[in-house]
């Protein structure tokens, strides 16, 4: 897995660090600056509200900027994706850091602090947007807001994917300067690629309605829904089957009940394979240290931490990273590889 630096033997001026980030983005047969800018200008006129079937979206902004060297740490109450089209550098979100490369897409969720630095610079593409619920199905809002509830939104290697290449057709066609774009077939295609952006952050990310994984689980109740969005925010300190019931006004056999028949698993088992789920996660796409890890994902000490990983996926922490980070390896198909085995060993689990 790459690793990034915050030091350069020699810092390049403005001027050459977006053309060393054009550059790449270039080489990889994407928008150049000139078409970016005029894209921003149109984007920003006519694609802010994008209302078709089965959803409706607001949008904030749109941007494109090459040689972007980073931002203060900030926070907002909407949803903002990213895509990294050249250069490198790292993310900050909530204390955690991601490393930036070429082909990353990333998302800040609502209330997240966050920032991203680059030394050399970086060509981002970037669309902040909340969504519309009046306006939108009941699907399309509940795939929404449990994303907006996740806590760690990033996938590397994502330049081939359906929503990098809707987002570069956009670029091109509303930057065209020769051939004027039609308005309606713009917020089209951009009301695409915010529908198509959420709903491959959840499937990757395990929401409720397509676990990561690829593990089937049926569709949670509403109940179980607040239960994993409980333990998500809660997750580096001891919770109990007690405490999660009386937080959701339910007993505790209601609560059992619920997460037995909604995912075939005990509470305990449960909330250790959310606790190794996320471990995982950590451990393949950030630079944060197994010690903290473990911290963070509410294991008392990283024996433990280490003995419970190979007790649920049959590899250290140390060995799942360095595997997720190999040359040879993409490292989310190493995540999915594992996490289908997580739930497949612990699916009904007494």
């Amino acid at each position: 897995m790459p690793r990034t630096t915050n030091q350069s033997p020699a810092t390049p001026a403005p001027e050459a660090a977006a053309d060393t980030a054009a550059e790449a983005a270039a080489a990889a047969g994407l928008p150049n600056t000139a078409v970016m800018q005029k894209s921003n200008l149109y984007l920003n006129r006519f694609a802010t509200r994008l209302a078709y079937p089965p959803s409706a979206f607001n949008v904030r902004y749109w941007g494109g900027r090459p040689g972007h060297r980073g931002n203060a740490e900030h926070s907002h109450t909407f949803l903002e994706i990213c895509y990294v089209a050249g250069g490198e550098g790292s993310y900050l979100n909530n204390g955690v850091r991601y490393p930036l490369k070429q082909g990353t897409l990333y998302a800040a969720r609502p209330g997240s602090r966050h920032r991203f630095e680059s030394v050399d610079g970086m060509v981002l593409w970037f669309v902040a947007f909340d969504m519309d619920r009046e306006s939108s199905s009941p699907d399309s809002c509940r795939m929404y807001e449990s994303l907006c509830e996740l806590e760690h939104l990033f996938l590397p290697n994502a330049g081939q994917t359906a929503v990098v290449h809707l987002w570069q057709s956009l670029v091109l066609l509303s930057g065209d300067a020769d051939a004027p774009p039609d308005p309606d077939v713009i917020a089209r295609i951009a009301h695409s690629l915010l529908y198509a952006a959420i709903r491959f952050f959840a499937e990757r990310h395990g929401s409720l309605h397509q676990r990561q994984s690829g593990d089937n689980i049926p569709a949670a109740s509403a109940a179980l829904a607040k239960a994993e969005r409980y333990i998500q925010e809660r997750m580096s300190r001891k919770l109990t089957l007690k405490e999660v019931a009386q937080a959701l006004y339910l007993s505790e056999r209601q609560l059992s009940r619920t997460i037995a028949e909604g995912l075939g698993q005990t509470f305990p088992v449960w909330l250790r394979t959310e606790r190794v789920r996320r471990a995982a996660y950590l451990l393949a796409y950030t630079d944060q240290s197994i010690s903290r890890i473990a911290e963070d994902t509410g294991f008392d000490t990283i024996s433990y931490f280490n003995r419970v990983f190979v007790q649920t996926l049959g590899i250290t922490p140390g060995k799942f990273r360095k595997q997720a980070g190999s040359d040879e390896q993409d490292a989310q198909a190493v995540m999915q590889q594992y996490l289908h085995l997580l739930v497949a060993r612990h699916k009904k689990q007494p």
